[in-house]
């Protein structure tokens, strides 16, 4: 009877000491990382998320919870422990024993073009007699790029079609071999002779000389995110940056220096998207960068405004070789008027319209606009009812 009495002392004084051992030492060498296995995806694409904790002690952690928020547009697989509002909030149970590491991975699909990030988990576990409840929380540097995807709807359309074929020939007649420019990757597009095999060798990669063109030329994309309407079509605004993909990297391929104009601002920032014109991957990469930040719902100003800017800076297509698209699913006097202003009597420009697929018979009937009646082309280009 005596033993009992003091083993269970014992028992007591040994639960006593490990709770506040517990309440001390929880937290001590113990760390978590939350990262997304891939920097930046295309819209629709599929990665992860890695959930990572390293306990380095003694102490065992048998119930330990990991919170974080994540965006809902990154839809996770299977998930049951994620509970969904204006965010989803993902609870990762583990059981890690002294000086282990655990990592779980959860699936994820990138299901809408955007920038987002996983700023913060939190700790949540309880001492072995799941008597006290501990919490900690910490900063996490988790940054995602969802670049948009490419529209499946511009290769049947007229303007993009021209522009693949006239165009890219064209460039070939313009190009002065005599004016060199620099050196830039190479392309499918590129012929063997402009092959600068001393840079290839330096870099390892295939390297091209590039010349400077014996006229100024450059691509202006115009791209619209306004809806002034009561009803809003986001789904048309978000074709209409899949749309501004295509003509980026068609272009961009071949050499042909690209700037993209648009109202709509950056997430971070608040600044207007405004990039100047270049070439080669990386300014593809910069471009998809910014049109990740894009925040459509932001408030923002009218196009029009902004062309008429680039106008009285005398940055109109009259002064150079320029070829400029318009993608506004959005038609208005002014913005037309602007735009034609813009491109001038004999520029080449045209303007690229996202409807729904339903209302393609309606605008079929309407009367050719200003625009039509000068030297701006127009062009409808019908989508699914759903935005795809």
């Amino acid at each position: 009877m005596t033993t009992l009495i003091y083993l269970g002392l014992v028992v007591i004084l040994w639960l006593s000491v490990t709770v506040k051992l517990y309440r001390k030492y929880w937290d001590k060498g113990l760390s978590a990382s939350v990262h997304f296995s891939e920097a930046e995806v295309d819209e629709g694409q599929e990665l992860a998320v890695h959930v990572a904790v390293e306990n380095r002690k003694w102490l065992p952690l048998p119930t330990l919870k990991v919170k974080f928020e994540m965006d809902r547009e990154l839809v996770c697989h299977e998930r049951a422990s994620t509970s969904l509002t204006d965010k989803q909030y993902l609870n990762e149970f583990f059981t890690v024993m002294p000086n282990e590491r655990v990592t779980r991975i959860i699936d994820l699909t990138a299901t809408k073009r955007g920038f987002y990030s996983i700023d913060e988990w939190h700790f949540v576990t309880t001492d072995i007699l799941f008597k006290s409840l501990f919490t900690k929380s910490e900063k996490n540097h988790a940054w995602l790029y969802v670049y948009p995807a490419h529209s499946r709807y511009i290769g049947d359309s007229q303007v993009y079609c021209q522009m693949k074929g006239e165009l890219i020939c064209n460039r070939m007649l313009w190009e002065d071999s005599m004016e060199f420019k620099g050196i830039r990757d190479y392309t499918q597009a590129d012929p063997m002779h402009k092959i600068n095999w001393k840079a290839t060798a330096k870099t390892g990669g295939l390297k091209v000389n590039q010349f400077y063109d014996t006229i100024s030329q450059r691509f202006t994309i115009f791209l619209n995110v306004s809806q002034t309407e009561i009803l809003k079509y986001y789904d048309l605004i978000e074709e209409s940056i899949r749309i501004t993909r295509n003509f980026l990297e068609l272009l961009v391929s071949r050499g042909i220096p690209v700037r993209i104009i648009s109202n709509g601002v950056d997430k971070l920032t608040q600044q207007e998207l405004y990039i100047r014109e270049g070439a080669g991957l990386s300014h593809i990469t910069e471009c998809l960068k910014q049109m990740a930040k894009m925040d459509i719902y932001a408030k923002h100003r009218d196009l029009a405004e902004i062309i008429w800017e680039e106008v009285g800076r005398g940055e109109s297509g009259s002064h150079y070789m320029e070829i400029s698209v318009l993608i506004s699913a959005e038609q208005t006097p002014q913005l037309e008027k602007a735009y034609l202003r813009y491109a001038g009597e004999s520029a080449n420009a045209s303007w690229l319209i996202p409807i729904r697929a339903s209302q393609k018979k309606h605008y079929s009937k309407i009367e050719p606009s200003i625009a039509e009646q000068n030297s701006i082309r127009r062009e409808y280009i019908a989508i699914d009812e759903l935005g795809g």
